[in-house]
């Protein structure tokens, strides 16, 4: 995904190698094309190409210009599935073939409707707002290149605030029905279009394609799951001492005010979760030293 971002870069006549550069990615990740490259690089470039060029609609200008293929086996999963429908079915199953970063689930459904949320893990503020805009906008640019047909949404939705214009969002999606400040980024489509056959199916490739996918990283953990990974961060600070929210809160690559806005959004606290936390640790002490004293009176040559 940041390799796509380079090549739109170079594509606008910017160097691309000053722009990784910028970004702080080490020059042997350029030069290997099987390295999996850090996820807080993908928003950090989509700042500095938005910054270089100085259009606040440069990443949908850009993502304008995707063509199925350039993400590799993820887009090569979807399209040769026989049908839209079953195309779009293996996003959420194989997109950590893609990016660990991103999940996307099923959302409201109707009789006539179907909404897609997307989540993104590890992003705060701009850059966050515009690796949104690059995954919504190459998913619908997708749609129409796999179905050979001018496939708009019903709707989209952005958590993002709204921009001072929005005429490049009603170009780019096709649809005047276009949301900021929305709970969760969403695109909405007609059932109907998940039957539309796709034009680059390959049903046997396909196969062989999901076989090698199932053996990738797998998607991350919903939105809302910020308690359990805060567990698993105390859970290791407890071994080591006493849990410090900054070391935690860098742990989970985001900052202690992020950190504690996210356990809010998920009904808890900070102070809540190390309380648990602790109280896990103890049983789990209390049973190891219950667990050697069986063991040394089981043991008959033990004294």
């Amino acid at each position: 995904m940041p390799r796509f971002i380079l090549s739109r870069a170079a594509a606008a006549g910017i160097d691309p190698n000053r722009l990784a550069r910028e970004a702080g990615m080490p020059t042997w990740l350029l030069a290997d094309d099987n390295a999996r490259v850090p996820s807080e690089f993908y928003p950090r470039l989509w700042e500095l190409l938005e910054h270089e060029v100085g259009d606040q609609d440069t990443t949908l200008r850009m993502v304008g210009g995707y063509r199925v293929g350039a993400l590799g086996l993820f887009d090569y999963l979807i399209s040769t599935a026989d049908t839209l429908g079953e195309g779009l079915a293996v996003v959420g199953p194989y997109v950590g073939s893609v990016s660990t970063n991103f999940r996307m689930d099923p959302g409201e459904q109707t009789e006539t409707e179907s909404t897609f949320n997307l989540y993104m893990i590890n992003a705060e503020g701009r850059g966050r707002d515009l690796s949104v805009q690059s995954s919504l906008g190459i998913l619908v640019s997708r749609i129409r290149q796999v179905t050979g047909r001018p496939v708009d949404p019903v709707s989209v939705a952005f958590r993002q605030n709204a921009p001072q214009r929005h005429d490049a969002f009603t170009e780019h999606f096709g649809t005047a029905r276009v949301d900021f400040g929305a709970p969760v980024d969403s695109m909405t489509y007609r059932l109907s279009d998940f039957d539309l056959p796709q034009v680059t199916a390959d049903p046997m490739l396909a196969a062989v394609l999901r076989r090698y996918a199932a053996s990738m990283p797998p998607p991350p953990p919903h939105a809302t799951e910020w308690p359990d990974r805060v567990a698993a961060g105390l859970e290791h600070e407890l071994r080591e001492g006493e849990p410090a929210l900054d070391q935690v809160a860098r742990r989970l690559f985001t900052s202690p005010r992020t950190l504690q806005r996210r356990l809010a959004e998920s009904g808890t606290t900070w102070s809540m979760e190390v309380d648990r936390a602790r109280k896990r640790h103890l049983e789990q002490l209390d049973a190891a030293d219950a667990r050697a004293t069986e063991s040394q009176f089981a043991d008959p040559d033990r004294e």
